[in-house]
Order: structure tokens, then sequence, then C-alpha cells
């Protein structure tokens, strides 16, 4: 439906010779609905960062790691994200699903839980699958000029 200016009705009212106060009743009425109709303001999401939960063998850390990339609010700890996801699964695993299929470890944790449980507890999966964590220095390798 098209959009009509106010002042454009109220002039056409008054050129039809509209009485001025049935005029003014037809705006207010128009003026009500369009209130009514207009879009509810929504909650602003929070902001989140982004974090890589990486998997640590019981031997020790690797050369070559692997790890997920979780999300979670601006204003919550990091250092809770990898106890949220184990509370997760322990919830998960009392469910009937959860017992046919238990999780055992973290990446299968990370791999299989259902997002709408990770997303009540405020964290987001990013990527299911294990992506491989390398490390670089921070040089770029840049020569100092001869002096």
């Amino acid at each position: 439906m098209a959009k009509v200016d106010l002042e454009l009705v109220q002039r056409i009212l008054k050129e039809n010779g509209v009485d001025v106060r049935l005029a003014a009743s037809i705006l207010n009425q128009i003026r009500e609905a369009a209130a009514e109709e207009a879009p509810v303001e929504r909650e602003r999401l929070p902001k989140k960062e982004y974090m890589v939960l990486v998997s640590e063998p019981e031997g020790g850390l690797p050369n070559d790691l692997t790890g997920w990339v979780i999300q979670y609010p601006e204003d919550g700890d990091p250092r809770d994200v990898s106890d949220k996801i184990a509370e997760i699964a322990a919830t998960f695993n009392g469910s009937p699903k959860g017992k046919r299929v238990p999780v055992t470890s973290f990446g299968d944790a990370c791999q299989s839980l259902p997002p709408k449980l990770l997303k009540e507890r405020d964290v987001w999966v990013k990527t299911r699958e294990p992506v491989r964590v390398i490390a670089v220095k921070n040089a770029l390798g840049r020569r100092r000029a001869a002096e």
C-alpha cells in the first residue's frame, strides 16, 4: 500500500468541503492507526567475541594443534566457555538422545551438541569440525636497513 502524507490528506479533505471537525477526527484516526502499525523496536543483540579453544592431548601440546572457533558474549568470561560446554554435554548425556549417543569428548561436544542447547548458555560453536591451528611468528621478516 502506498504511503500518503497526512498533510496531503488534510488538504484534499479541505478542498472537497469536508467539515473541519470531521476532517480533524479522520486525521486523528489515521494517526492512531499508523502508530499502532509502527514496527516494534527489537532488543539489541549483545556484541560477541570470538575465541579458539585448542584441544590439548594428554601428552601435552604438540606442534600441530586443532581447535574450534567459539563465539561468546563480549561481557562474558572466556575462561567459563569450556566449563559451559562441559555442563551442556553433561545435561545432554542425561537426555534420552544423549543416553543413546553420549558425548564423550570435547570434540564430540563441539560437533554434535544441538545449537539450541549451546545458544541457551550464550555459547555459539562456529566450526563444528576441528580446524588446524598453526603458530606463526609475529614479525613479517623485514630486514633492517644497513646503517
